[in-house]
């Protein structure tokens, strides 16, 4: 997983890069065409590029908005997991889950606001499925193997079309 993240962030380091030299090819040709030109077109580049960036950040701490709801109704639905998920219930433990499924992709840290304003903390075991989908299983207190599942969400793939208004 650490080296998940390394690579994420060499390719991270790569874009930028790669975007600063395309802004400062823009300028140039901008500066040939007419210098007050890149005054229009530099602002605008940059706003679509904080667009995009805060469109991802949205996309990603939304992803997660479903799975807290499932956790606060202690909800599994076994008809909409995939067929190796679908032993999953209150009764099993987060260590058969282990057993059966692997190691989880990643462990996260979630949060539940409660209507009388306070915030419950929870950590949600999350299994990657293909086309960026994913099952997030998610113990009882106080997140130990032996604990038992309080609920289980499947998020589905992303919509195709980044720009729609579900997404």
């Amino acid at each position: 997983m650490a080296g998940s993240r390394t690579l994420q962030r060499a390719v991270g380091v790569a874009i930028l890069a790669v975007v600063v030299g395309f802004y400062w090819l823009i300028t140039k040709v901008c500066d040939l065409a007419s210098p007050r030109i890149k005054w229009f077109v530099i602002p605008a580049m940059l706003a679509i590029g904080v667009f995009v960036f805060v469109r991802s950040f949205a996309r990603d701490v939304k992803k997660y908005v479903e799975a807290t709801k499932a956790y606060a109704r202690r909800d599994i639905e076994t008809a909409a997991l995939p067929l190796s998920f679908r032993f999953i219930t209150h009764d099993t433990t987060l260590q058969e889950v282990t057993e059966y499924l692997g190691p989880a992709s990643r462990v996260i840290d979630l949060a539940l606001r409660h209507r009388d304003g306070d915030t419950e903390h929870f950590k949600a075991y999350e299994y990657d499925l293909p086309y960026n989908a994913a099952v997030i299983v998610m113990p009882q207190r106080p997140f130990e193997p032996e604990d038992k599942i309080r609920a289980v969400y499947m998020r589905t793939a992303p919509a195709d079309d980044w720009l729609t208004v579900d997404s």
